[in-house]
């Protein structure tokens, strides 16, 4: 008894180095490919079944190298942890090799059946809602005004280039408006501003995505009006943004929030009395994001 207990716990550790030897040997010979948006995973563990919010490079190797049919996806630590279907697989038509020669004495093997992707770029793009408090007590000496907060309402659209490297770099389009009263008039000042962005990866898992954010933009519309006047400002506004990613089932939902600093001049009135002074100053704003990711391609 003893010597068959010994027999089958050594058999247990052969076998189970084989098997890792095998998952090295095979995540070796893997290859990256690109997984669109809406790719259906079914993960090996429990079969369950996983859409992709947004597409990845993945590392992936057929199962049968004879068939080609079903393809297993390694995580990050080289482990198979799902299988996809060939259809749902996008190769690079401009890979040295789009396929690696299957080591197998068949060699009237069918052809894959993947799906030639060659697109020119792809592109993380983002629709947002920011619920804003911006800083207005440096306009004060114009509209005669002792208000120091005003509530603030921003809309973005923005389009990020997606590669391999982590940095995401694209351009950003906002129109934010305020609005608040003072003694003797309602004051409105309307924003349109657009500008380069740049996006890093804080975290970055199946469900959960952290991202910090950058930019820089010019505002071509930096203009306050009231019943009787008017002005405008020519304004350079700086931001820096930390944003959530969630995985839902109506899509990827971003919450965060936003730090803006507007750097303005006063350029053009019709108040006059009002000199155009000072020539700069400052206002600044603290916000929270709500948007909706789309992912598309070129």
């Amino acid at each position: 008894m003893r010597f068959l207990f010994i027999f089958f716990i050594q058999l247990i550790m052969i076998l189970t180095k084989n098997v890792n030897a095998e998952d090295i040997n095979a995540y070796s010979k893997s290859y990256s490919v690109w997984l669109k948006a809406g790719t259906i995973l079914t993960k090996i563990s429990d079969q369950t079944i996983e859409v992709l919010p947004n597409g990845i490079f993945v590392k992936v190797l057929e199962t049968n190298p004879n068939r080609r049919d079903i393809f297993n996806v390694y995580n990050k630590n080289g482990l198979a942890e799902y299988t996809v279907p060939a259809e749902s697989v996008h190769e690079y038509a401009n890979e040295t090799r789009l396929l690696p020669i299957p080591e197998t004495a068949n060699t009237n093997a069918p052809k894959s059946i993947f799906k030639n992707f060659n697109p020119k770029a792809i592109f993380d793009s983002q629709i947002s809602i920011h619920f804003d408090s911006l800083q207005v007590s440096a306009l004060n000496t114009i509209y005669n005004d002792e208000t120091a907060v005003a509530p603030a309402v921003r809309y973005e659209a923005r389009t990020l280039l997606v590669s391999q490297l982590p940095l995401k770099f694209g351009i950003c389009l906002n129109y934010q408006s305020a609005y608040w009263k003072n003694e003797n008039e309602n004051i409105k000042l309307s924003i349109l501003s657009f500008g380069p962005q740049f996006g890093y990866p804080l975290y970055d898992e199946n469900e959960f995505k952290f991202l910090g954010l950058i930019s820089a933009e010019y505002a071509p519309i930096y203009e306050g009006s009231t019943e009787l006047y008017h002005d405008k400002y020519s304004a350079m506004l700086f931001d820096l943004g930390l944003e959530t990613q969630w995985k839902t089932n109506f899509g990827v939902i971003v919450l965060g929030g936003h730090l803006r600093h507007h750097s303005i001049a006063l350029t053009d009135t019709d108040r006059p009395s009002l000199e155009l002074t000072p020539k700069e100053f400052s206002l600044n704003s603290l916000g929270v994001v709500l948007g909706y990711k789309i992912e598309w391609s070129l």
